[in-house]
C-alpha cells in the first residue's frame, strides 16, 4: 500500500496539468489587450494601411491565416504539458528594448516588428515550450501583416519596375512593325503612324502581386505535408514566379497599347488583369509543387531469390 502511494506521488509531482481551456481563453484575452496597450500606434498604423493601400490589402486575411494555423493543431495545445520557461523574460525584454529604442531613434518598421518578439517571450513564459514549439509560426507569419516603410518599399519596387521594363520592351520590339525602345521604367514604342509611351508606375511594379503570393505561398508550403527542404524551395520560388506573373502583366498591358487600346489597360480592366496573375501564380506554384514530390522516386529494392536445395531423402531403417 506504501508502494502505490509514493509511486502515485511520484507521479503527479513530474506531470504537468493542462489548463482549463476557458482559462487559456481568458490569459489569451488578458496577453493581447497588453499587446495592443503598449503597441496601439503601430497596429492602427498597419490598419489603416490595409484599409486605404491596395499594396497591403491582404493584411486582414493574415491574422485569419494565424488563427486557423493554431486551429489545426488544437488537438495537440490540448494535450500539451504547460510549463512556463523564464527565458521568455529575455525575449520580452529584447522586443520592448527594440521598440522603444526604434521609438527613440524615430524609426517606425521597427516597432511594428517588435511585437513579433514580444508576443513570442509571452508564450514561452506563460505556457512554455510545447506550446511555443506550434504557436512560433503562426506568430511570426503576422509579419506578411506589416506593411513596409515607403523608402525600403520604393528601393525594393523600382528594381522591379526596371527590370519588367526592360523584358517587356524586348519582347514589344519582337512585334511585327513595332519598334520600341526603354529607358528606365519608360517604354518608347512605334506602331506603324503610331507612337507613344509605356510608363511602368509604381502600382505596376509586381510588388502588390509579390507580398499578397508570398504569404499565401508560405502557409500552403506550411500547411503541406513535405520534408522540409522541399518547403524551402516551394518557399524561395514565390519571388521568381510572382515577378514573372507581373511581368506577362505588364506585356499584355503593352500589348493593347501598342495596339490602341489603352481602354483595356486601366480602369477596371486592368485591375482584372491584375487579378488573373494570381491563379496563374498557383499554377506554377502547384507545378513546383509537383515537380518535387515527382523528382525522386522510390524504388523497392528486389530480395534475393533464396536457390532451392533439394530435399536430401532419409536413410531408411534396416
Amino acid at each position: 500500500m506504501s508502494d502505490a502511494s509514493a509511486s502515485i506521488s511520484i507521479d503527479s509531482g513530474n506531470s504537468s496539468p493542462n489548463l482549463n481551456p476557458g482559462i487559456v481563453a481568458l490569459q489569451c484575452l488578458i496577453l493581447l489587450s497588453l499587446i495592443y496597450l503598449v503597441f496601439s500606434t503601430p497596429i492602427l498604423n498597419s490598419v489603416y494601411k490595409w484599409k486605404t493601400d491596395g499594396n497591403w490589402s491582404h493584411g486582414w486575411l493574415v491574422p485569419v491565416f494565424s488563427l486557423y494555423f493554431l486551429g489545426i493543431h488544437r488537438q495537440q495545445l490540448k494535450k500539451a504539458a504547460y510549463r512556463p520557461n523564464y527565458l521568455g523574460v529575455f525575449v520580452i525584454a529584447a522586443g520592448l528594448g527594440m521598440y522603444y529604442g526604434s521609438m527613440s531613434l524615430g524609426f517606425g518598421y521597427p516597432q511594428t516588428l517588435a511585437i513579433i518578439p514580444c508576443m513570442l517571450g509571452l508564450v514561452l513564459l506563460i505556457w512554455g515550450n510545447q506550446v511555443f514549439s506550434v504557436a512560433w509560426f503562426p506568430i511570426c507569419y503576422l509579419i506578411f501583416a506589416m506593411p513596409l516603410p515607403r523608402s525600403m518599399y520604393f528601393r525594393i519596387t523600382l528594381p522591379l519596375r526596371e527590370f519588367a521594363s526592360q523584358v517587356s520592351g524586348w519582347v514589344l520590339g519582337l512585334l511585327p512593325r513595332v519598334y520600341t525602345s526603354v529607358q528606365g521604367v519608360v517604354i518608347d514604342y512605334e506602331h506603324g503612324t503610331q507612337r507613344g509611351s509605356l510608363n511602368v508606375e509604381e502600382a505596376c511594379s509586381g510588388m502588390r502581386l509579390m507580398m499578397a503570393f508570398c504569404s499565401l505561398g508560405v502557409a500552403m508550403a506550411y500547411l503541406g505535408d513535405r520534408p522540409l527542404w522541399q518547403r524551402v524551395i516551394m518557399i524561395l520560388s514565390c519571388v521568381p514566379i510572382a515577378v514573372f506573373c507581373n511581368m506577362i502583366r505588364v506585356l499584355v498591358t503593352g500589348i493593347v497599347h501598342v495596339y490602341g487600346r489603352e481602354d483595356l489597360a486601366q480602369g477596371t480592366a486592368h485591375g482584372l488583369l491584375g487579378l488573373a496573375m494570381l491563379p496563374i501564380a498557383l499554377g506554377l506554384f502547384a507545378l513546383v509543387g509537383y515537380v518535387l514530390s515527382n523528382l525522386f522516386v522510390d524504388v523497392e529494392e528486389e530480395r534475393p531469390v533464396e536457390e532451392e536445395r533439394p530435399v536430401e531423402e532419409e536413410p531408411q531403417a534396416q
